[in-house]
Parts: structure tokens; C-alpha cells; sequence
């Protein structure tokens, strides 16, 4: 079982370790492919090379490419990774999303036999993600359990992608599975907002209050961040019904040299 692993990110200098060092403890640094948007943070760029250097496709666009064509640049880069007939599998990922899985009694599951053989195992040419593990800040060993949308491809059965891989442009419903992506897109909220802002920027005046209620364009789902204080978002986390623990996922963490919290910031 080969699987790829396909990523765009702009200066992730948090995520980007952590997802670089977990993938290629699953899948093998050779099969993760990173779409470099033009970062300039030194850190990021660092570790880039650092794992260039270990097998990972790095591929660089300027910071001027239009995000709202991340559906295609994702979508090309599946079909050059599928080109070279290695793959049996080819999974697009945010930077903040880390494959994991439910076992079949429900369990969450981080264990890398396990998921290999799970996706072994799987049938069929598109295929659905049907939920995240989001991650709670304060909090490294529980997460929320919710419903998410993501799909992912068999060699051969390649569709062009929404701009957040949630969906195929053409309608091919992806086949339900047992995968889950642990989804650490809680920052701090000085951070949240910054990178809110910092997406939005060019399709919204981020300073017009209006403007941002009325928006709903890409990443839309952002504009939350800016419009709540730093009380109200702290408050989303405090655990409930929804969570679940997962300490093991972080127990294979530290023993990759990954800082369970580091969504936190000291």
C-alpha cells in the first residue's frame, strides 16, 4: 500500500513540521508532496528544505497565485503524483490535518499498522472523509468530534477538487470511510485573527464590519475570528459531549519529536 500525501501551505510555521514529520512516519517522506504559496517566513522555508532533504516533493509558487485556485493547483498536483503509477492511494491534506481513523468499535485509532492496512482494505475510486477530530486548545489530549467533509482518490480516479478538497467539482460522491483527520486549526486567538486577516484580505475589507457579515466568499468561514473577542473564543474551548480523549495520538507525538501542544504557543 503506497499512498501520497498532497498539501498547500503559505508560512505554516507551526503546522508544518508536526504534519511533515507525521505523514512520513505513515506514508514515507519520499510520498509527501508540499505546494510552497510564496512563504517568506524563515522558519518555514527551513523546514522545508530540511525535509526536501528527506525525500518530499517541494514545489513553489509565487505568493501572487490566486488562493481561490487552490481546487486546481491541488488537482494538478494529484494528477502529476498519480502520473508516475507509484500510488495506490493520493490523499490532498490542509497543513493543519493529520490522517488518523476510527477503528471498527468506534476507538479513535492513530496507530500506523492499522491505518495502512484500513486503507488497504478500502474499495472503490473516490472515497470520503466524514469527520474531523478538532483540536482544543489548553487541552492536547481531547478533541471535538464533528461531522466534516473531505475526499480522497484512488490511482486513475482523479477529479478536480473544490478549493478545499471538501468535494468533487463535478459531483462524484466520495464512498464513506473510517478515516478522520485530526484537525488542529485552533491557534492562539492573536494568531486566529492574523491569519483570518491575512486570508481574507484580498476578497474582503477586513476592517469593514459589514463587508465581513456580508461575505461569503472563499473562506468565509473565517471571518468568525474577526468578529469575536478573545473571551468568546477561549470560551469554544471548554470539553463537552462532542469530545473525545485521544492520548495515544499524542504519545506517538513525542516519540516523533512532536510537541503535542504546539498549536498553543508558549
Amino acid at each position: 500500500m503506497r499512498v501520497a500525501c498532497i498539501m498547500m501551505q503559505r508560512n505554516e510555521d507551526l503546522c508544518l513540521h508536526p504534519w511533515c514529520a507525521w505523514h512520513g512516519y505513515l506514508f514515507g517522506f519520499e510520498n509527501l508532496y508540499i505546494i510552497d504559496h510564496g512563504s517568506d517566513d524563515r522558519t518555514v522555508l527551513e523546514t522545508l528544505k530540511r525535509f526536501e532533504a528527506l525525500g518530499a516533493h517541494i514545489a513553489h509558487l509565487p505568493a501572487t497565485a490566486d488562493f481561490r485556485e487552490k481546487g486546481e493547483f491541488v488537482t494538478a498536483a494529484l494528477r502529476l503524483a498519480d502520473a508516475t503509477g507509484d500510488y495506490d492511494l493520493l490523499l490532498p491534506l490542509d497543513c493543519d490535518e493529520f490522517v488518523v481513523m476510527r477503528d471498527a468499535a468506534g476507538g479513535p485509532n492513530a496507530v500506523r499498522e492499522d491505518i495502512l492496512a484500513y486503507l488497504a482494505s478500502l474499495q472503490g475510486e473516490v472515497f470520503a472523509v466524514q469527520e474531523n477530530f478538532l483540536n482544543m486548545l489548553n487541552h492536547p489530549e481531547i478533541f471535538f468530534a464533528l461531522p466534516y467533509a473531505k475526499i480522497f482518490f484512488r490511482s486513475g480516479a482523479i477529479h478536480t477538487l473544490d478549493p478545499g478538497s471538501h468535494s468533487c467539482l463535478n459531483g462524484t460522491p466520495g464512498i464513506p470511510t473510517r478515516l478522520v483527520y485530526a484537525h488542529y486549526h485552533h491557534k492562539t486567538f492573536a494568531r486566529q485573527r492574523a491569519a483570518a486577516a491575512e486570508k481574507l484580505r484580498p476578497y474582503v475589507d477586513v476592517n469593514d464590519a459589514a463587508a465581513l457579515d456580508a461575505f461569503r466568499g472563499i473562506g468565509w468561514h473565517l471571518v468568525t475570528h474577526l468578529q469575536k473577542t478573545e473571551a468568546e473564543y477561549m470560551a469554544l474551548m471548554r470539553p463537552d459531549s462532542r469530545c473525545i480523549a485521544f492520548p495515544a495520538l499524542n504519545q506517538i507525538f513525542e516519540r516523533l519529536g512532536i510537541d503535542p501542544s504546539f498549536c498553543d504557543d508558549p
